[in-house]
């Protein structure tokens, strides 16, 4: 199973979101950090004994070998574990990186929807028709588009759902589409106001839940603060999105289904 996250505008929480996601995810998983603008984790994360990670090794290091042939199975040579025990693929350090890797990435997209008897999440960041990871979000079998609940952020999901609707038309495949709202537990009308939208427009996207914006567990998250979070509201909320998520991949045709 592949599942691509990004936003249409902006920073609504997409690398929290896929990140912790990728967490509490039950079954084999990796977490590809494929942002055009420059991933974090290789920055943020440490490794289960509190070392860096090497930010040589993940994207740009499959890339090389892409250039070479990929072999099967390949991806795992490039992986590295961090605390918690999450199998992550670093990403770039700087977009200039990512522009000077651009020509493989359709051959990174392939052996990512191919990893065996692994589910493959992959943050890719804001997702336009200039990207250069759009290869992975085509071969996904599900996009994730996280949004916060204001007008200009419904309005930004809204035309990039129609893109994608009108792709359909012209190619043989594109991801089904799921939308998740970031917003404060206590808000109860957004996600309804953002169904309403969507099924108005009669626009092909499926609402999967809401995330809690809970900024302290997205700092430690994000490694800038050191505390249990396993009971936080972003946590307990995020558990909710794995069921809905992985009933969207089985329906668009992914071969299994996490137990």
């Amino acid at each position: 199973m592949l599942v691509a996250f990004g936003s249409a505008k902006g920073s609504p929480g997409v690398t929290t979101t896929a990140r912790v996601l990728a967490s509490v995810w039950p079954g084999d998983v990796v977490l590809v950090d494929a942002d055009p603008a420059g991933g974090d984790t290789s920055l943020l994360a440490r490794t289960p004994d509190r070392g860096a990670l090497d930010p040589e090794r993940g994207l740009l290091s499959l890339a090389a070998d892409a250039r070479r042939g990929l072999v099967q199975g390949g991806v795992r040579e490039h992986l590295q574990t961090i605390e918690g025990g999450l199998d992550v693929l670093c990403g770039v350090s700087t977009p200039e990186q990512m522009t000077g890797i651009a020509n493989v990435w359709p051959a990174l997209a392939a052996e990512l929807a191919q990893v065996q008897a692994t589910d493959v999440l992959v943050d890719c960041g804001r997702i336009v028709a200039s990207s250069p990871v759009l290869p992975v979000v085509m071969a996904a079998d599900v996009l994730v588009l996280v949004a916060r609940p204001r007008l200009e952020s419904f309005a930004h999901v809204r035309e990039r759902v129609r893109w994608l609707a009108h792709l359909q038309d012209t190619t043989a495949r594109v991801p089904a589409v799921g939308v998740v709202l970031v917003a404060d537990s206590r808000d109860k009308r957004s996600l309804a106001d953002l169904q309403q939208l969507l099924a108005h427009e009669r626009l092909p996207a499926t609402v999967l839940g809401q995330v809690a914006l809970d900024e302290r567990a997205a700092d430690v998250v994000a490694g800038r603060l050191e505390r249990p979070i396993a009971r936080s509201l972003l946590v307990r909320s995020v558990r909710q999105l794995v069921e809905p998520v992985a009933a969207l991949a089985v329906e668009r045709g992914a071969v299994r289904r996490p137990a």
